[in-house]
Order: C-alpha cells, then structure tokens, then sequence
C-alpha cells in the first residue's frame, strides 16, 4: 500500500500530506494531520534512500495533531536524510514546536516559501521541481492512456455524434483507489490555478454526469466549495431536474467538472441549466478533450491533457 503515496524519480521521492491523511483516515478532516498520517509518512522516509530528496506538499494541511510527528523525527534521527516542505511555510511554528527535544534541524528558506528538514545540503529547488512535474505530467499522460479500449470497428460514442475506433472509459480511473486519489489532487491543482487565474469568485462545482459527479464531490470537498450533481442532461437520455431549480445560485460561478470531452454539447446544455438558476458557466474543467480550447467559443475548456497526445493511436471520425 505503502507504494502507492509516493513517487519515485532519479533525484527525488515526492508525496502529498492530504494523501496521506485520506488513506489513514479518510475525506472527514483532510486539513488535519495526525499520528497515523504521520506513520504513513515516516514510513516513506525510511524507504527513501539518503542520496534523494522526499519533497512533500503540505498544500491543504492547517492543523496538526500532538505526537503526529513522533515517528517522523525518529525516521530521521541518525541519518542524513532531506526533507523539502513546500504549501507549508504557515506550518513553520508548529513542526518547531513538534520536534520537542529531537535533535534535527529545521530550516526555513523564506526566499522559495520552503522548510527544510533534517540534512541541509544543497539543492536546486527550479531543478527538483522539473523533475517533479515531468513524473506527474508522465503519471497523468499514463493514467488517462490506460482508459482507453480499442473496438474491432467504428463505433457511435455514447452522448456524441462521432464515430470512434475505441473509447475512454473515466470508470477504469474512478475504480482504482491509487489513481482516482491522485487525479483528483491534480484535478485540484489545476482548479485552484484556473480560479487564481481567472480571479472567480462565489464558485460552485457543477457535474452532469454519472462518472463527472464522482469528480465534482472530491474536487468539492479538497478545496471546500460547494458542488452541486445535477441529473443527466446529454443529448440521449433527457432528464431534465428542474424540480430542484432555484435562485440560490444566482450570480454565482459555476464551473463544469467533466470526465472526457468531445463535441462539447453536455457542457453547453449545463451552461443553458445554469442560466435558469441565474448563475453563470463559462469555465470547464476535464480528464481531456479531443480538440484544443480555442475551439470552444462558448466557455473556456480547462484540460489536463488532450486525447490526441493521450493515445496516437485512437481515431475519431463524424461520418462513415
């Protein structure tokens, strides 16, 4: 299990607090971290080799529960082994105060908003961060590629008009417990950037499908919006849930969260549902697109990979 929370490159291992804190404990107290959290991580520690570097982001994590850093300090105590913080600098006060009488050195690099723990030898954090972001794109690209299932011929995709020689299928993803964690937390990197970026504020996350709304409620709850899994309103099955339509949103920003996108029409007519609550949809956030965002006029799509980059190997067409 152990295996799953961390990944391995030639100059680091990196991880995640908030990763840690849903295996041990669960979705209920995810800023929380505490003794088990912590073992997990002392666990990573130990199999970190010295020569590498654990980076941990701590993006997510306010609260630290007493003795959760016990083990932590001990897995360090005697070696010369590094740790990077990053999205931890406000936990400066309490990893000091933590480590009560243990004998490791805590740094704070102000500079690159940095803690770092036990051996302090140098390191270039530009560098690391590369290497970091090569794994993850490489995870991601890996991740979604696997969803895809060739046919023995063309066929009509569900919920679009294009005639495909296979599909993506989200459920491959949502049925793995390591990747449907780990997705979901760059799914949320890329929401946080998205509203940073496009400075929205009074967000609601908004889904309207079966495999979207399982994204929507994780992507929820890691950044503490409110989320809303309206029925299905594609082109096949017309179930429209206006019994539940009010004026609660009005003015508010919707965000459509998806799964694999094509034609665009699911998050067309979630703009149209969005209208009649008075809120307003002009972002969309999904697993991947089969064309790029410019293509959109409608909304600004926001992907994580586009599936031609995903899989060479899929062909898409809209006619025999």
């Amino acid at each position: 299990m152990i295996r799953n929370l961390y990944f391995e490159t030639t100059n680091i291992l990196f991880t995640r607090a908030q990763a840690l804190v849903w295996v041990a404990n669960g979705l209920s107290f995810l800023d929380l971290f505490e003794k088990s959290s912590g073992n997990l991580l002392s666990e990573i520690i130990t199999k970190c080799p010295e020569e590498k570097t654990l980076i941990i982001n701590f993006k997510g994590i306010i609260r630290f529960d007493d003795h959760c850093l016990d083990k932590v300090f001990n897995s360090l105590e005697g070696n010369r082994k590094q740790i990077i913080i990053i999205n931890g600098e406000h936990l400066h006060s309490e990893f000091i105060k933590l480590k009560k009488e243990k004998q490791i050195n805590i740094n704070h690099d102000s500079v690159n908003k940095l803690l770092i723990i036990g051996n302090n030898r140098p390191f270039d954090i530009e560098d690391l961060n590369q290497e970091r972001e090569i794994s993850v794109k490489k995870y991601i690209s890996n991740v979604l590629k696997s969803t895809f299932s060739k046919f023995e011929e063309y066929k009509r995709l569900c919920s679009t008009p294009f005639l495909a020689n296979g599909e993506f299928d989200s459920k491959k993803i949502i049925e793995s417990p390591k990747d449907f964690m780990w997705i979901s937390f760059y799914m949320s990197d890329k929401l946080f950037q998205l509203i940073e970026s496009e400075k929205l504020t009074d967000v609601v996350l908004v889904s309207a499908s079966l495999r979207g709304s399982s994204f929507t409620s994780i992507l929820g709850i890691l950044n503490e919006l409110e989320y809303v899994n309206i029925d299905h309103i594609g082109p096949i099955h017309k179930v429209y849930d206006f019994n539940n339509l009010d004026l609660k949103h009005r003015n508010r920003n919707y965000v459509y969260i998806g799964d694999f996108v094509f034609g665009g029409t699911e998050i067309k007519l979630t703009k149209v549902y969005a209208s009649f609550a008075g809120a307003r949809l002009d972002h969309a956030l999904v697993l991947g697109s089969l064309f790029d965002s410019s293509v959109f006029n409608d909304f600004k799509l926001h992907e994580l990979n586009t599936l031609r980059e995903i899989a060479t190997d899929a062909k898409f067409k809209l006619f025999d």
